[in-house]
Protein backbone atom coordinates (compact mmCIF):
# COMPACT_ATOMS: atom_id res chain seq x y z
CA UNK A 1 0.00 0.00 0.00
CA UNK A 2 1.41 3.36 -1.07
CA UNK A 3 0.31 6.40 0.96
CA UNK A 4 -0.02 9.93 -0.47
CA UNK A 5 -0.38 12.56 2.26
CA UNK A 6 -2.63 15.60 2.10
CA UNK A 7 -2.08 19.22 3.04
CA UNK A 8 -3.95 21.36 0.48
CA UNK A 9 -1.07 20.82 -1.98
CA UNK A 10 0.79 23.38 0.15
CA UNK A 11 2.31 21.44 3.04
CA UNK A 12 2.76 18.01 4.54
CA UNK A 13 5.26 15.19 4.81
CA UNK A 14 5.54 11.44 4.54
CA UNK A 15 5.46 10.94 8.33
CA UNK A 16 2.65 13.39 9.05
CA UNK A 17 2.06 15.45 12.16
CA UNK A 18 3.36 14.24 15.53
CA UNK A 19 0.68 13.71 18.19
CA UNK A 20 2.01 12.60 21.57
CA UNK A 21 5.14 11.16 19.96
CA UNK A 22 3.14 9.23 17.36
CA UNK A 23 3.40 10.13 13.69
CA UNK A 24 0.13 9.98 11.76
CA UNK A 25 1.55 8.41 8.62
CA UNK A 26 4.21 6.04 9.91
CA UNK A 27 2.30 3.04 8.54
CA UNK A 28 3.22 0.90 11.53
CA UNK A 29 -0.35 0.33 12.71
CA UNK A 30 -1.51 -0.89 9.30
CA UNK A 31 1.55 -3.09 8.87
CA UNK A 32 1.09 -4.54 12.36
CA UNK A 33 -2.53 -5.47 11.68
CA UNK A 34 -2.20 -7.21 8.34
CA UNK A 35 0.02 -8.88 5.80
CA UNK A 36 0.89 -5.63 4.06
CA UNK A 37 3.89 -3.45 3.25
CA UNK A 38 3.20 0.27 3.75
CA UNK A 39 5.18 2.77 1.68
CA UNK A 40 5.21 6.52 2.30
CA UNK A 41 7.17 9.13 0.37
CA UNK A 42 7.66 12.86 -0.01
CA UNK A 43 6.65 15.03 -2.96
CA UNK A 44 6.98 18.70 -3.81
CA UNK A 45 4.18 20.97 -2.60
CA UNK A 46 3.39 24.68 -2.79
CA UNK A 47 5.04 26.71 -5.53
CA UNK A 48 7.79 24.14 -5.99
CA UNK A 49 5.19 21.48 -6.67
CA UNK A 50 2.24 23.18 -8.33
CA UNK A 51 3.07 26.67 -9.58
CA UNK A 52 2.05 26.93 -13.24
CA UNK A 53 1.73 29.58 -15.92
CA UNK A 54 -0.64 27.36 -17.87
CA UNK A 55 1.81 26.93 -20.74
CA UNK A 56 5.13 25.31 -21.58
CA UNK A 57 7.10 27.98 -19.66
CA UNK A 58 5.95 26.50 -16.34
CA UNK A 59 3.53 23.62 -16.97
CA UNK A 60 3.11 22.66 -13.30
CA UNK A 61 2.05 19.34 -11.75
CA UNK A 62 5.58 18.70 -10.48
CA UNK A 63 4.16 17.25 -7.27
CA UNK A 64 2.04 14.81 -9.27
CA UNK A 65 5.10 13.78 -11.28
CA UNK A 66 6.94 13.15 -8.00
CA UNK A 67 4.09 10.92 -6.85
CA UNK A 68 4.15 9.06 -10.15
CA UNK A 69 7.92 8.54 -9.86
CA UNK A 70 7.47 7.06 -6.38
CA UNK A 71 4.67 4.74 -7.53
CA UNK A 72 6.77 3.60 -10.49
CA UNK A 73 9.74 2.96 -8.18
CA UNK A 74 7.58 0.84 -5.89
CA UNK A 75 6.28 -1.14 -8.85
CA UNK A 76 9.83 -1.82 -10.05
CA UNK A 77 11.34 -2.65 -6.67
CA UNK A 78 8.71 -3.83 -4.18
CA UNK A 79 9.36 -7.50 -4.95
CA UNK A 80 12.80 -7.09 -3.32
CA UNK A 81 11.00 -6.15 -0.08
CA UNK A 82 8.63 -9.11 -0.19
CA UNK A 83 5.83 -7.29 -1.99
CA UNK A 84 3.79 -8.03 -5.10
CA UNK A 85 4.16 -5.47 -7.93
CA UNK A 86 0.85 -6.67 -9.39
CA UNK A 87 -1.09 -6.01 -6.18
CA UNK A 88 -0.31 -2.37 -5.33
CA UNK A 89 -2.92 -0.11 -3.72
CA UNK A 90 -2.42 3.66 -3.74
CA UNK A 91 -4.30 5.55 -1.01
CA UNK A 92 -4.41 9.07 0.39
CA UNK A 93 -6.42 11.66 2.29
CA UNK A 94 -7.64 15.20 1.46
CA UNK A 95 -5.26 16.60 -1.19
CA UNK A 96 -3.65 13.17 -1.05
CA UNK A 97 -7.02 11.61 -1.85
CA UNK A 98 -7.43 13.96 -4.79
CA UNK A 99 -3.89 13.09 -5.84
CA UNK A 100 -4.77 9.39 -5.79
CA UNK A 101 -7.77 10.11 -7.99
CA UNK A 102 -5.63 12.15 -10.40
CA UNK A 103 -3.02 9.39 -10.51
CA UNK A 104 -5.70 6.95 -11.67
CA UNK A 105 -6.55 9.33 -14.52
CA UNK A 106 -3.04 9.83 -15.85
CA UNK A 107 -2.00 7.65 -18.80
CA UNK A 108 1.54 7.61 -17.37
CA UNK A 109 0.39 5.27 -14.56
CA UNK A 110 -1.08 2.55 -16.76
CA UNK A 111 -0.32 -0.84 -15.21
CA UNK A 112 1.53 0.54 -12.17
CA UNK A 113 -1.12 -0.16 -9.52
CA UNK A 114 -4.24 -2.27 -9.14
CA UNK A 115 -6.37 -0.45 -6.57
CA UNK A 116 -6.88 3.10 -5.30
CA UNK A 117 -8.55 4.61 -2.22
CA UNK A 118 -9.41 8.32 -1.96
CA UNK A 119 -10.30 9.65 1.50
CA UNK A 120 -11.94 13.09 1.73
CA UNK A 121 -10.79 14.24 -1.69
CA UNK A 122 -11.18 13.28 -5.36
CA UNK A 123 -10.26 14.77 -8.73
CA UNK A 124 -13.75 16.25 -9.13
CA UNK A 125 -13.49 18.41 -6.00
CA UNK A 126 -13.62 22.11 -6.97
CA UNK A 127 -10.26 22.73 -5.27
CA UNK A 128 -8.46 19.81 -6.93
CA UNK A 129 -7.84 21.52 -10.29
CA UNK A 130 -6.63 25.10 -10.77
CA UNK A 131 -8.71 26.57 -13.60
CA UNK A 132 -6.70 29.79 -13.82
CA UNK A 133 -3.06 28.98 -13.00
CA UNK A 134 -1.69 32.06 -14.77
CA UNK A 135 -3.47 34.34 -12.28
CA UNK A 136 -1.78 32.67 -9.30
CA UNK A 137 1.59 32.63 -11.04
CA UNK A 138 1.34 36.38 -11.62
CA UNK A 139 0.45 36.93 -7.96
CA UNK A 140 3.58 35.01 -6.99
CA UNK A 141 5.63 37.10 -9.40
CA UNK A 142 4.33 40.35 -7.91
CA UNK A 143 5.09 39.21 -4.36
CA UNK A 144 8.71 38.38 -5.18
CA UNK A 145 9.31 41.35 -7.47
CA UNK A 146 9.39 39.52 -10.80
CA UNK A 147 7.91 41.04 -13.97
CA UNK A 148 4.59 39.39 -14.80
CA UNK A 149 5.16 39.43 -18.55
CA UNK A 150 8.28 37.22 -18.45
CA UNK A 151 8.74 33.49 -18.02
CA UNK A 152 9.01 32.66 -14.35
CA UNK A 153 10.83 30.10 -12.28
CA UNK A 154 9.40 28.83 -9.03
CA UNK A 155 9.88 31.36 -6.20
CA UNK A 156 8.85 30.02 -2.83
CA UNK A 157 5.84 31.57 -1.08
CA UNK A 158 3.39 30.02 1.29
CA UNK A 159 0.08 31.87 1.16
CA UNK A 160 -1.36 31.18 -2.28
CA UNK A 161 -3.83 28.54 -3.36
CA UNK A 162 -1.94 26.19 -5.67
CA UNK A 163 -3.15 22.90 -7.09
CA UNK A 164 -2.80 20.60 -10.10
CA UNK A 165 -3.65 21.77 -13.61
CA UNK A 166 -4.76 20.19 -16.86
CA UNK A 167 -1.38 20.33 -18.60
CA UNK A 168 -2.05 18.19 -21.66
CA UNK A 169 0.56 15.65 -20.54
CA UNK A 170 0.17 14.20 -17.07
CA UNK A 171 -3.50 15.22 -17.26
CA UNK A 172 -4.40 15.32 -20.96
CA UNK A 173 -7.98 16.48 -20.33
CA UNK A 174 -10.42 17.59 -17.65
CA UNK A 175 -10.85 14.88 -14.98
CA UNK A 176 -14.50 14.21 -15.79
CA UNK A 177 -13.45 13.29 -19.34
CA UNK A 178 -10.82 10.78 -18.19
CA UNK A 179 -12.67 8.48 -15.81
CA UNK A 180 -13.63 6.11 -18.63
CA UNK A 181 -9.94 5.18 -18.87
CA UNK A 182 -9.77 3.81 -15.31
CA UNK A 183 -11.93 0.69 -15.62
CA UNK A 184 -8.97 -1.58 -14.86
CA UNK A 185 -8.44 0.00 -11.41
CA UNK A 186 -10.55 -0.94 -8.38
CA UNK A 187 -11.47 2.41 -6.84
CA UNK A 188 -12.95 3.30 -3.46
CA UNK A 189 -13.80 6.86 -2.39
CA UNK A 190 -15.23 8.15 0.88
CA UNK A 191 -15.01 10.75 3.62
CA UNK A 192 -13.08 10.42 6.87
CA UNK A 193 -14.87 11.01 10.17
CA UNK A 194 -13.60 14.07 12.10
CA UNK A 195 -11.33 14.94 9.18
CA UNK A 196 -10.50 18.42 10.46
CA UNK A 197 -8.77 17.12 13.58
CA UNK A 198 -5.49 17.07 11.68
CA UNK A 199 -5.36 20.84 12.06
CA UNK A 200 -5.46 20.75 15.85
CA UNK A 201 -1.77 19.88 15.98
CA UNK A 202 -1.03 23.23 14.34
CA UNK A 203 -3.75 25.40 15.88
CA UNK A 204 -3.93 24.05 19.46
CA UNK A 205 -0.50 23.83 21.03
CA UNK A 206 -1.75 21.93 24.09
CA UNK A 207 -2.77 18.90 22.01
CA UNK A 208 0.78 17.56 22.32
CA UNK A 209 0.92 18.04 26.09
CA UNK A 210 0.86 14.91 28.22
CA UNK A 211 -1.91 14.93 30.83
Amino acid sequence: MVWIYGGAFLLGGSMGANFLDNYLYSGQEIADRGNVIVVTFGYRVGTLGFLSTGDSSLPGNYGLWDQHAAIAWVHRNIRSFGGDPDNITVFGESAGGASVSLQTLSPHNKGLFKRAISQSGVALCPWAINKNPRKFAEEVAVKVGCPTDASMGAPLVYNLSLSPVVDGDFLPDEPHNLFHNTAAIDYLAGVNDMDGHIFTGFDVASVNSHL
